[in-house]
């Protein structure tokens, strides 16, 4: 398969960018691209917020950014991942699914392929940003979609633009439910990716 696959759009019959964009690949050019500064950004990847101890009470959040720097309001921002154009519009026939990810965040996101849905179809809450795998003759067509903000890498071919962008909406601070989840996440990313073991070196002794 090349790095980028020219697909047809089932609504607008124009031939879409749509590389082998898996949820992985587009969270990655995500972070990479938008939150790469640890020292301000926490990026959480699949939070589970919620018990699920009672109905089932527990919802995936594909994504969600918290910015540690006070003077940015704790800037808070929820992403959802579609891949595919049929997984979109079921999101749209229920809205209440993004719930609690619309209740945590100051911004909320759809994440998706370039063209693979129409500018008018975002819910007005929401924002819409396009990442994933592009040739260099397909990147004016990206840059003439970018709404403020258009990043390439031209080595791996990655791009992440931002079409739609989301209004701020005043919500109230994070819960202790969210911070559990938070914490949680990170326990769980430890344990299944300890920390390497520190390499020990033999010392030669100097001899007089």
């Amino acid at each position: 398969m090349s790095d980028s696959v020219l697909s047809t759009s089932a609504k607008t019959g124009r031939a879409s960018l749509s590389g082998p964009c898996t949820a992985p690949v587009l969270l990655d050019i995500l972070e990479r691209s938008l939150h790469a500064a640890g020292s301000e950004w926490l990026f959480f990847r699949e939070l589970r917020v919620g018990t699920g101890r009672r109905n089932g009470n527990v919802q995936r959040l594909d994504a969600f950014a918290l910015n540690s720097l006070p003077h940015t309001a704790m800037k808070r921002i929820c992403y959802e991942i579609k891949t595919s154009r049929a997984d979109f519009l079921a999101e749209l026939k229920h809205p209440l699914k993004r719930r609690i990810g619309m209740r945590y965040s100051n911004e909320f996101y759809f994440v998706t392929p370039a063209e693979m849905v129409d500018i008018g179809e975002i819910p007005p809450e929401c924002g819409l940003i396009e990442a994933g795998l592009a040739k260099p003759a397909e990147w004016r067509r990206l840059i003439q979609r970018q709404a403020g903000f258009f990043s390439i890498d031209a080595e791996t071919r990655r791009y992440c633009v931002l079409t739609v962008p989301a209004p701020w909406r005043e919500t109230p601070g994070p819960t202790w439910q969210l911070v559990a989840a938070m914490l949680r996440h990170q326990r769980r990313e430890l344990s299944e990716a300890p920390p390497p073991r520190p390499v020990q070196e033999r010392l030669a002794l100097m001899e007089e």
